[in-house]
């Protein structure tokens, strides 16, 4: 891996520089201007757009638009201030987290705060980057690419198309792009706060997030009132040594996938691919890395849908149950005996990467907006020939997930050089503590990064859930603490543990 590595720094030739925020805004951010939301999907709430600079280091020059949702505070008269929240990605669209508000914070927070979603720039209706002009261009593309490529024919294939790819969103993606990074959200979500009126930020940000969050905490370590960051990236791994994170994301889906059988055998007759459940997964992954298999009720099913299928359902503890009956379905269909299959209770996904909520929105938007935001915030190998090594070395530690991982960003190889990023320091001191929270079975965010971005914030306090799923879910004791570190500022004692309400296999 080391050798691997060093290869990759010689490739690298330029690397991402950060840029320091000003000390102070060149004006007061106008207030955000709210009215009532025409789109259906929005309907009862608030929206509104808000002008941005298109580029930070020029405040009076061009500028590009932010969308906006929120929803009120249910008792204004004590209301505390403004919560902004962003769902990850990066890509993801921030304005329909208001529609989820109950999953998000408590009848309490939610009296006490407006909560705000936002589309972050060049996502969703935020002046959407996009690569291509029609879903039907986007679609051919993304045919030729594997997942799991294995073949040397499937390799070739799968480089030349991402290649072909970042090609595309460079000539297509327009001014926007070299002003994707994370450090112009953060700089965006600044102002955002001072549009809503608030002297310092409450955030909560999932996922991809928790970078939003550890970067504005850096950036602006004065103006931090309350974040919370759930299922955490590693921020200096993420941003400085790219290339072993993905190495440790691989990882990361690995340990859950092993927590996942390990409770399934427990579960024993409430799981249906219980006895040696690790032992049948692997056959069939094996078995799928030879080729398709003709499954009855499942159709021709590849390695790629078993891989992609597997690492869904391990984002949500709910899913598990249904997804151990597809699994037997599979196993059965494979190697058993043909007249004892079974029905599946959840088909193998096959439809194309997933579009966006809204129904107007250019439906890869999410997929272009992920690539010029990864691409941008952390240097990888710029020759995609040292990509197929990498595949070997992270799919000899993770079986399952490596080789997917090692090529799931190779359009970044020819990704212009983007200046504007923030790689450090992440240890800044800021004005309330950091409340860092963290599954310990998160696949993609795993919990070890959790406990690197505690270690690595200036100040801030780890609360670890011993679950399932990507970011904390289904515990009263989690939603607690975030009620009292929103209202009060309460963090919990260092080492406390919060347990998962809801089982993996319910028994009844």
């Amino acid at each position: 891996m080391r050798r691997l590595a060093a290869q990759a720094a010689a490739a690298l030739t330029l690397t991402v520089a950060a840029i320091a925020v000003p000390a102070a805004a060149v004006a007061a951010a106008p207030a955000i201007a709210w009215s009532a939301c025409t789109e259906p999907a929005l309907a009862g709430f608030q929206c509104a757009t808000y002008e941005v600079p298109l580029d930070h280091d020029k405040p009076r020059g061009a500028t590009t638009t932010i969308a906006l949702s929120r929803r009120p505070a249910d008792n204004p008269a004590a209301k505390i201030g403004t919560i902004f929240v962003n769902p990850g990605g990066p890509g993801g669209a921030g304005r329909g987290m208001v529609r989820s508000s109950a999953r998000i914070a408590s009848p309490e927070v939610l009296a006490r705060f407006d909560l705000v979603g936002f589309d972050p720039r060049g996502i969703g209706a935020s002046d959407p980057v996009q690569c291509f002009a029609t879903d039907a261009e986007a679609e051919a593309l993304f045919a030729r690419m594997k997942g799991v490529p294995l073949s040397r024919t499937e390799i070739t294939e799968t480089l030349r198309a991402n290649w072909e790819y970042t090609e595309a969103c460079k000539s297509n993606m327009g001014p926007l792009l070299p002003h994707m990074s994370t450090l112009n959200v953060v700089k965006d979500l600044d102002l955002l706060r001072q549009g809503a009126g608030d002297a310092k930020l409450n955030f909560i940000g999932y996922s991809y997030g928790t970078l939003v969050g550890a970067t504005y905490a850096n950036l602006f370590p004065n103006k931090v009132r309350a974040v919370i960051i759930d299922g955490n990236v590693d921020p200096d791994q993420r941003t400085n040594h790219r290339l072993a994170n993905k190495f440790d994301r691989a990882g990361g889906f690995e340990i859950a996938l092993t927590g996942f059988l390990a409770e399934c055998d427990k579960a024993g007759a409430a799981c249906a691919f219980s006895g040696d459940a690790r032992g049948k997964f692997d056959r069939l992954r094996d078995r799928l890395r030879q080729g398709p298999a003709d499954v009855p009720g499942l159709g021709t099913v590849t390695i790629d849908d078993l891989t992609g299928y597997i690492g869904q359902i391990l984002y949500n503890v709910a899913n598990f149950p249904a997804a151990a009956e597809t699994l037997e379905v599979l196993h059965e269909g494979i190697f058993g005996d043909p007249a004892a299959l079974r029905t599946a209770a959840v088909e193998l996904p096959k439809a194309p990467p997933a579009r966006g909520w809204l129904g107007d929105a250019y439906s890869y938007t999410s997929n272009d907006a992920f690539f010029a935001v990864n691409c941008a915030d952390a240097p990888l190998p710029r020759n995609p020939a040292l990509y197929p090594a990498f595949a070997k070395v992270f799919e000899k530690a993770h079986p399952t997930f490596g080789r997917s991982e090692a090529f799931s960003e190779v359009g970044c190889a020819n990704w212009p050089v983007i200046k504007e990023a923030y790689d450090g320091p992440w240890n800044r001191r800021t004005a309330k503590t950091v409340l860092v929270v963290n599954p310990t079975y998160d696949p993609a965010t795993r919990y070890d990064f959790g406990v690197r971005m505690t270690r690595q914030l200036g100040n801030a306090r780890l609360l670890t859930l011993d679950g399932f799923g990507h970011t904390s879910n289904y515990s009263a004791c989690v939603t607690g603490w975030y009620t009292r570190y929103l209202i009060d500022g309460d963090v919990p004692p260092k080492g406390t543990r919060c347990t998962q309400d809801r089982a993996p296999f319910p028994t009844a």
